[in-house]
């Protein structure tokens, strides 16, 4: 079944204080490690952000949000109204330790789902499949179904931007740390970890400078 990643790279990088997506880990940009890791797994990829031009020279499509302003939400909606697939891997672009396992077993477990409901009849499907780390969940770090974009619309339309209280409404699974960790071969704190401030990098650097190997 063929499934389209969205990428999201629609932030300011306020806090960072340069483009996150762009700067540079293992001699790779965050956003090229990402698209490295999807494209096994993914028949297409899209990259939501703001500037097209930043994002051209990788080669994927980029499309920018439709609702301006309105945070991750409409980072999703864009991707999703650009996409045909069933099932669709949403990541930010700050992650750079997501890597192909973590995207398959998130996947995995969604079609599990989907078979499951099935064979049961009358169930209703799972509508999102999202990482979750300890107490912390990570809705940008998740699997949703394409049948989720008209609420999600309708959400935008209404001016409600908050996306814990959007997920409330959907039929959701979440796919375990130690499950995650051992698909992607990490350390459950750097599945989902995010790069939002300059120590934030410096940890990240250092982890790969300790592991010494490539991303």
């Amino acid at each position: 079944m063929e499934t389209t990643a969205i990428v999201l790279a629609g932030g300011r990088s306020s806090r960072m204080g340069e483009n996150k997506a762009l700067m540079k880990l293992g001699g790779i940009t965050v956003i090229e490690k990402i698209i490295r890791e999807l494209e096994p797994v993914a028949a297409r990829i899209v990259v939501v952000a703001d500037d097209k031009e930043a994002y051209r020279p990788f080669g994927k499509e980029v499309v920018t949000d439709m609702y301006k302003s309105a945070g991750p939400l409409a980072g999703l909606h864009a991707g999703l109204a650009n996409s045909a697939s069933t099932w669709n891997i949403a990541v930010a672009c700050d992650t750079p330790f997501a890597n192909r396992g973590l995207f398959q077993a998130l996947l995995r477990q969604a079609r599990q789902s989907e078979a499951k409901a099935g064979r049961e009849g009358g169930a209703l499907a799972t509508e999102a499949v999202i990482a979750r780390t300890g107490e912390r969940v990570h809705p940008l770090l998740a699997v949703y179904r394409r049948s989720v974009l008209p609420g999600l619309e309708r959400e935008l339309r209404l001016g409600r931007y908050k996306m814990t209280a959007w997920l409330d409404g959907l039929r959701t699974e979440y796919a375990g740390g130690e499950t995650l960790a051992a698909a992607a071969g990490l350390p459950q704190e750097w599945l989902a970890f995010n790069m939002n401030r300059p120590e934030d990098y410096e940890k990240a650097k250092a982890w790969l400078e300790k592991m010494k190997g490539p991303l």
